[in-house]
């Protein structure tokens, strides 16, 4: 940029204006700019719409992936695929294997849960697909859900299956009736072609809470969804098929 002195020995561009004045004048520019940003809003998750409609998903069961018991800041961690000294084997053999949960809309628009008997992959396992059964004549609904808008959470009625495993895990006659689903993870998935694309597990976490003499204690159950498809009924009792898992 060229230069030359005005009067008075000011230094000045060759437009006529001073340097002086013109390096004020970016300031308050940057200034101004600067005070008109906009703060970028922060990130709030899923809306209770979009949580909802995710949620209800007819060919989606959920399935046990991992346990976690926290008392204060002591958390301990079942994996459902090994032996482990909270559960006893008939939890970890006979029961948790077969969870399949769903969550639906029931008749007059009211949500319920539904639990049924499901063979095939679970626990910590890569994504794939694989062969299970889903056992149709066990299917019932364990109760209803709704939306809890003081914890901007879906609660709803425990099925059998995860009552009696908090229960065990707690080590005393507690059995628990009502679970919540936290709002992270979140659901990601509305469809059997959507979960193909992506091609990754999706999860989500069902909070049990016990509340004892000495304080609060959560059982986290992180729930891993199984798309079933490719389904063949052969009998009455019994659906074929894959699950993407």
């Amino acid at each position: 940029m060229k230069m030359k002195c005005g009067r008075a020995g000011r230094r000045v561009l060759a437009g006529g204006w001073p340097l002086g004045s013109l390096l004020f004048a970016t300031l308050v520019v940057l200034i101004s700019c600067e005070g008109n940003v906009e703060p970028k809003p922060e990130s709030t998750g899923l809306t209770k719409a979009e949580f909802l409609g995710r949620i209800m998903v007819q060919e989606r069961y959920w399935r046990v992936e991992e346990i976690t018991r926290q008392e204060e800041d002591q958390i301990a961690t079942v994996n459902v695929r090994e032996n482990s000294p909270m559960l006893n084997s008939y939890y970890l053999h006979d029961v948790i294997p077969f969870v399949a949960l769903q969550f639906k809309r029931g008749t007059f628009g009211k949500g319920t849960v539904s639990e049924g008997r499901m063979s095939g992959a679970y626990g910590k396992v890569p994504f794939g697909t694989f062969q299970c059964v889903l056992m149709s004549l066990t299917i019932k609904n364990s109760g209803e859900w709704a939306w809890d808008e003081e914890r901007k959470m879906l609660k709803f009625a425990l099925p059998g299956s995860i009552r009696t495993i908090a229960g065990a895990l707690s080590g005393s006659d507690w059995l628990p009736d009502t679970g919540y689903v936290a709002a992270e993870p979140a659901p990601l998935f509305r469809s059997v072609e959507e979960a193909r694309r992506a091609a990754s597990p999706e999860r989500i976490k069902v909070l049990v809470e016990e509340h004892t003499e000495a304080g609060k204690v959560t059982y986290a159950f992180i729930m891993r969804a199984a798309w079933l498809t490719d389904v063949e009924n052969r009998d009455a009792e019994h659906q074929y098929g894959v699950s993407l898992y």
